[in-house]
C-alpha cells in the first residue's frame, strides 16, 4: 500500500513537471503568435496603399462601356465592389457612373425591386442605360412601375424593352433625355395607340411589328430604324415619315404594298433589306435614296436578274453607291457582280443573312461577317 501512494506521488510530481514544461511552451508560442500577428497588422496590402483616383479607374474598367449594359457576371462583380472592405465600399459608392447601365434581368429576381432602388439611386443624376424584358418571370411588372412613374424616367437614355402591351401606357410621358428606344412588344391586345412624342433627342429606334403598330414616336427626328417582321405597308407607312434617316434597317415581313408610291429618303446612307424570300426591286425602286453609300440586301430580294435590278436602282435611286453586300444564299459568283457592275468600288459576300441588330451603336459591325473584293 505504501509503494502505490509513493508511486502516485512520483507521478503526480512528474505530470506536475510535464504541465510546467507545456505551459512554457505555449507562452513562447503565444510570443511569437503575437509578434506574427503584429507584423501581419502593420503590412498594408499594396492594392488597399492605391491612390483614390487609381482604384477608381479599375473600378470603372469592370462594366462594359456605356451605354452597353453590364453582363450577368459583370453585374455580380460590381455587386461585390461594395462588400468587399468599408474602403472599397465607399469608393464603389462615390462613383455614380458604375451604376448608371443596368439589366433588371440579372439583378436576384428575391430581391429585384430593392435592388433595383439601390442602384438607381447609386446612379444618382446619371443618365441611364437600361434593359428590362417583362416577358421573363419574377417581379419585372413592378420594377418597370417603379422606374416609369418615378422621377428616374426623366434620367433614362437608352432603353431596351421587351413589354406587354398593358405596360404600354406606363412609357407615356416627358422623357427628356431618351436618344435610343428598343422596343418589343409581347403578344396581347394594346387598349389604344401610344404617342411618345415627348423625346426631343430621339434620334435611333428599334420596333417589332408589334411596337410599330401601336406606338407613335417623333418620327421626323429619327436618324436610325430598325424595323423587325414588318409588313411591307407599314414600313412604308413609317418611312414616309422618316425624311432625316441616315441608317436603316427592314427585316420586311410581308411585301404586300402599293408600288405606285414614292418615298424620299434624302440623307439615308445606309440601308439593310432582307426577310422576303422573292424578289423586293420593285418596292426598293420606290425609296429615293441620292445620298446612299451601303446597300446589304440578301440576294433573292434582287430577283431572277440581280445585275439587271442592281442597275436599274444605281441610276435610278443611288448614284454615290460605294458598297453592296450581299448575304445568305446566292446563285452568282462575285465575279459576275464585279463584271455586271463596274461602277460600284466595292462588293461584300456573307455565307449567312444578318443578326437583328439592336441600335445606333451598331453600325458596320456586320462586316465582321464578309469577305469582301474592293478591287
Amino acid at each position: 500500500m505504501l509503494s502505490t501512494l509513493e508511486a502516485d506521488r512520483a507521478h503526480v510530481a512528474a505530470l506536475t513537471a510535464q504541465i510546467l514544461d507545456l505551459e512554457n511552451s505555449i507562452r513562447v508560442l503565444q510570443l511569437e503568435r503575437e509578434k506574427a500577428q503584429s507584423r501581419l497588422d502593420s503590412y498594408k496590402y499594396p492594392v488597399l496603399a492605391l491612390p483614390t483616383e487609381i482604384v477608381t479607374e479599375i473600378f470603372l474598367r469592370i462594366p462594359p462601356s456605356y451605354p452597353v449594359v453590364p453582363s450577368p457576371a459583370e453585374t455580380r462583380s460590381l455587386a461585390a465592389l461594395a462588400c468587399i472592405c468599408r474602403e472599397w465600399r465607399e469608393i464603389a459608392l462615390s462613383i455614380p457612373s458604375l451604376w448608371k447601365a443596368i439589366n433588371f434581368l440579372d439583378l436576384p429576381s428575391e430581391h429585384r425591386v430593392h435592388n433595383s432602388q439601390l442602384w438607381l439611386q447609386r446612379s444618382r443624376s446619371c443618365p441611364l442605360s437600361i434593359e428590362f424584358d417583362a416577358g421573363d418571370t419574377g417581379n419585372l411588372a413592378d420594377v418597370f412601375k417603379f422606374l416609369t412613374l418615378g422621377a428616374h424616367r426623366a434620367r433614362c437614355e437608352h432603353m431596351k424593352l421587351g413589354l406587354f402591351p398593358r405596360d404600354l401606357p406606363l412609357m407615356e410621358g416627358s422623357m427628356p433625355l431618351l436618344r435610343h428606344l428598343d422596343l418589343e412588344l409581347h403578344n396581347g391586345s394594346p387598349i389604344r395607340p401610344v404617342s411618345l412624342s415627348e423625346a426631343p433627342l430621339l434620334r435611333s429606334a428599334v420596333l417589332n411589328s408589334e411596337a410599330a403598330s401601336w406606338v407613335l414616336l417623333p418620327w421626323t427626328q429619327l436618324t436610325s430604324l430598325v424595323l423587325n417582321g414588318v409588313i411591307l405597308r407599314d414600313c412604308f407607312t413609317i418611312l414616309e415619315q422618316t425624311p432625316n434617316l441616315i441608317h436603316c434597317e427592314l427585316y420586311v415581313g410581308s411585301n404586300m404594298d402599293d408600288r405606285n408610291r414614292v418615298i424620299s429618303l434624302p440623307r439615308l446612307e445606309s440601308l439593310v433589306l432582307q426577310g422576303l424570300a422573292h424578289p423586293f426591286m420593285p418596292y426598293l425602286q420606290s425609296l429615293a435614296t441620292p445620298a446612299l453609300c451601303h446597300l446589304t440586301i440578301t440576294e433573292p430580294f434582287l430577283g431572277h436578274n440581280p445585275f439587271r435590278s442592281l442597275t436599274d436602282f444605281i441610276s435610278e435611286s443611288a448614284s454615290k453607291l460605294q458598297e453592296v453586300r450581299v448575304i445568305g444564299k446566292k446563285r452568282h459568283s462575285r465575279k459576275r457582280y464585279r463584271e455586271a457592275l463596274p461602277s460600284v468600288p466595292r462588293f461584300s459576300f456573307g455565307p449567312r443573312e444578318l443578326k437583328r441588330r439592336a441600335g445606333e451603336e451598331d453600325f458596320g459591325t456586320e462586316s465582321d461577317y464578309y469577305s469582301s473584293d474592293s478591287n
